[in-house]
C-alpha cells in the first residue's frame, strides 16, 4: 500500500503556517500492512532521510521473541485521505516499510479477514 511518512515536527510548523507542504520532510513508500505489529516501521535510511531523532531501545516482544526494538520520534503517516501520528521502529536497512494496528485503527481502517483487504471504517476514539 502507498503510504506516505512526515516528519511530525515539520508537518506541525506546516499547520502553524511557518512551513510551506513542500519544505516538510516526507518519504513516500509502498509499505506492507502487518496487523502483528503494534507499531510502524521503517528502514534506517528512511528515518535518516526523515531526520527522526532515536528514542533509544526499549523492551518489545517481536516475531523473534523477548527483546529490545530501537524507536525514532513520530511521524504523521498519511494513506489515501486519513492521517495518524505514531512513533517508529527503526528497522535494518533495506527492509520493507510496515504499517502496524495502531496507525490503522487511528486511521479508522480495519482489514477484512477472509479478503486481507483494507476496509475504510470510522476512526477509533475511545
Amino acid at each position: 500500500m502507498e503510504a506516505t511518512f512526515y516528519n511530525a515536527v515539520d508537518y506541525v510548523q506546516y499547520l502553524e503556517g511557518r512551513l510551506k507542504l513542500g519544505d516538510v520532510r516526507k518519504a513516500e513508500v509502498k509499505a506492507l500492512v502487518d496487523t502483528g505489529a503494534t507499531f510502524p516501521a521503517l528502514p534506517r535510511e528512511i528515518v535518516s532521510q526523515l531526520a527522526l531523532p532515536s528514542l533509544g531501545e526499549h523492551p518489545a516482544e517481536t516475531a523473534e521473541g523477548a527483546g529490545k526494538v530501537e524507536l525514532a520520534a513520530n511521524v504523521i503517516i498519511e494513506i489515501d485521505d486519513r492521517i495518524a501520528q505514531s512513533p517508529i521502529i527503526i528497522r535494518p536497512e533495506g527492509t520493507t516499510p510496515l504499517i502496524g494496528i495502531v496507525a490503522l485503527e487511528q486511521m479508522g481502517y480495519k482489514v477484512d479477514p477472509t479478503t486481507g483487504k483494507l476496509i475504510k471504517g470510522l476512526p477509533l476514539m475511545l
